[in-house]
C-alpha cells in the first residue's frame, strides 16, 4: 500500500465517520466498539512516544516469522470444496488367458482417487479509535515518525503471510488507521505462520469464527483417502520416515551416519516416484527449523564423506581433508543448498515448524530440541505448481457489496484480506479477516523425516510470544502530559 492508498484509506474512514447515513449504506455490526477510545496511539496525549524528544527514525525489533510461505505462490479462489482427480493404477481383472484366438482376452480396470482442500479463517480487529484522537499531536515536538526497517519481512520475500497492504513504512506511523491495520495484520500473521505445518480442522470453532486449514503435517502423510467414497489411496502416500529422537550426528551399528542414509533414501524414493510417474523434472525444497539447519550443516560434509564403511585393503588409509570439509560447511551455509544423490535442493528455514522440547515431549532431554525435516515439491513437470497457497478472493463480492450498499467493507492485497468497520457515534473499530489454505497436488512426491534431535549451542530468538525465546519489553501506553494552566492552578 503506497502513500496515496494510505491517504485514501484514511480519507475513506473519515468520510464514513462524518457522513454516515448520507447514502453510504453504513451498516453497524453486532458488536459495537467500546464507548471510549482504546487504540495504540503513536502521537498525541498518551501516545507511545509522548513526552519523549526522540529522533524521527524508529527501529522495529520484532522478529519476523519466515519460512516456506516466502517461496510458494498464492492464487485467489472462491471454491469451498475443490476436487483434484488422480489415476492411481491399472489392475488386471483376473481373467484367464485365452485358449484360442477367438476367445475373450483379459481386461484391465482403471482405479482413481479424488482429493479435496479446505479453507481456514483467521480474523483480528483494532482497538477502539476516533478520528478526533487519531489526528491529535501533543505539540510541535510530537513529530511524525518513520520506521527504519520493515515489520512484516515483505521487503525480503513475497511471503504469503506478510500482512496487509505492503504499507509504506515512512507513513504507517503517522496514521492511526494504518497502524491499527498493521497491528491486526501482525496478529493474523502470527496465527497463520505455524498453521502451514500444524493446521488441523479438528481445532475449528463450531461457529466458524476460527478455522484451521489442513497443514503440511497432515498433507505430507500416509492417510490419503478418496474424498467421495472414503476409500484409502496408497498411491498418494508420502514417504514418512522416523528418526526416533536420535541426535542429528548419531551413527548406526555399522558406523554410518543415520541422517545421511535416511535423507539419501528419502530423496531417492521421491525422485523414483517422479521419474517413473512421468512427473519429472521436480523442483523440491528441503525445509527445517534454523537451529536444526546449523547443526546439520556443520556435520553434513563429514557425514556424507564417511557414511559408507568401505573395507580398505591392508596398508591403505582413507584420508579426509579437514580444510575442504570446513569449506564445504561454509559453502552450504552461504548457498543454502544441499546436494543429495547428485541433485541440488534449495534449503528453506522455517521457524513455524513445531519444535519438541523437554516441556512438551518426554523423549527430548533438557537443553535439546527435536523437529522434522521436510521435502516439499514446489514444481513438477518443469513449471506446474505442486504446492501453493490459495485464498478466498473477496474481489468477487464487489457486485454483491455494491447492491447491498456495503461501503464500509473493502479488500486489500488483490482480494486477500477483507476489512470492515463498526462504530458507535464517533468511535469505530477496524476488523480484518483472511481465508487461506495450502494445496499439495503431489503428496506422493513429498516426504519428511520425523523427530530429529539436536543440541544447539544457543537457540535463536522467536517471533512467538508463547516461546521461551521471545523477547519484548517497554510499555503499551504512556501518561498524558500535565501542564500548569489558569484552570488547574492549585493555589486557586
Amino acid at each position: 500500500m503506497d502513500q496515496n492508498q494510505i491517504n485514501a484509506l484514511a480519507g475513506a474512514f473519515a468520510q464514513a465517520i462524518s457522513q454516515a447515513g448520507e447514502g453510504l449504506g453504513f451498516t453497524l455490526g453486532q458488536k459495537a466498539p467500546a464507548t471510549a477510545p482504546s487504540g495504540t496511539w503513536i502521537h498525541g496525549p498518551g501516545g507511545l512516544f509522548a513526552g519523549s524528544v526522540i529522533d524521527k527514525q524508529v527501529i522495529a525489533l520484532r522478529i519476523q516469522p519466515r519460512g516456506i510461505s516466502s517461496v510458494l505462490r498464492a492464487f485467489p479462489n472462491v471454491e469451498t470444496n475443490p476436487q483434484y482427480g488422480y489415476v492411481t493404477g491399472f489392475l488386471d481383472d483376473g481373467d484367464s488367458e485365452p485358449a484360442t484366438e477367438c476367445a475373450t482376452c483379459p481386461s484391465t480396470s482403471t482405479k482413481t482417487c479424488v482429493q479435496t482442500a479446505q479453507f481456514g479463517r483467521v480474523c483480528r480487529e483494532s482497538k477502539t479509535l476516533t478520528l478526533r484522537r487519531a489526528i491529535e499531536r501533543v505539540n510541535r515536538g510530537d513529530i511524525d515518525y518513520a520506521l527504519v526497517n520493515d515489520l512484516f519481512g515483505a521487503e525480503y520475500s513475497r511471503d504469503f503471510f506478510r500482512g496487509p497492504g505492503m504499507m509504506d513504512r515512512n507513513r504507517v506511523m503517522q496514521l492511526a488507521v494504518a497502524w491499527a491495520m498493521v497491528e491486526a495484520g501482525i496478529g493474523m500473521q502470527n496465527v497463520m505462520h505455524p498453521l502451514t505445518w500444524t493446521g488441523n480442522p479438528a481445532n475449528n470453532n463450531a461457529g466458524g469464527g476460527y478455522m484451521e486449514f489442513p497443514g503440511l503435517d497432515i498433507l505430507i502423510g500416509t492417510t490419503k483417502v478418496d474424498a467421495i467414497s472414503g476409500t484409502t489411496c496408497p498411491a498418494l502416500y508420502s514417504d514418512v520416515k522416523e528418526f526416533n529422537y536420535n541426535l542429528v550426528n548419531s551413527v548406526d551399528a555399522a558406523g554410518n551416519f543415520r541422517i545421511v542414509r535416511l535423507m539419501e533414501y528419502l530423496e531417492a524414493y521421491l525422485f523414483h516416484n517422479a521419474d517413473r510417474q512421468g512427473l519429472a523434472p521436480v523442483e523440491s525444497v528441503i525445509v527445517m527449523r534454523p537451529e536444526l539447519w546449523y547443526e546439520l550443516s556443520m556435520i553434513w560434509p563429514i557425514a556424507w564423506m564417511s557414511t559408507r564403511n568401505i573395507v580398505m585393503q591392508a596398508g591403505n588409509t582413507n584420508f579426509l581433508d579437514a580444510t575442504r570439509i570446513r569449506e564445504m560447511v561454509q559453502e552450504m551455509q552461504q548457498s543454502m543448498v544441499m546436494w543429495i544423490n547428485g541433485r541440488r535442493h534449495q534449503v528453506v528455514l522455517d521457524d513455524g515448524i513445531f519444535e519438541y522440547t523437554n516441556e512438551n515431549d518426554a523423549n527430548v532431554p533438557a537443553g535439546s530440541f527435536a523437529s522434522n525435516i521436510y521435502f516439499v515439491p514446489v514444481k513438477f513437470l518443469g513449471g506446474r505448481d505442486a504446492t501453493f497457497y490459495e485464498h478466498q478472493d473477496y474481489r468477487v463480492g464487489r457486485e454483491e457489496a455494491s447492491l447491498a450498499h456495503l461501503q464500509q467493507e473493502f479488500w486489500t492485497d488483490d482480494g486477500r484480506f477483507l476489512w470492515t468497520n463498526e462504530r458507535t457515534k464517533f468511535c469505530f473499530t477496524i476488523s480484518g479477516e483472511i481465508r487461506p489454505r495450502i494445496v499439495l497436488l503431489t503428496p506422493q512426491l513429498a516426504g519428511r523425516l520425523d523427530h530429529v534431535l539436536y543440541t544447539p549451542a544457543q537457540h535463536f530468538r522467536s517471533w512467538d510470544e508463547d516461546s521461551d525465546y521471545f523477547m519484548d519489553g517497554g510499555v503499551t501506553e504512556r501518561p498524558s502530559p500535565s501542564l500548569w494552566s489558569d484552570w488547574n492552578d492549585p493555589n486557586r
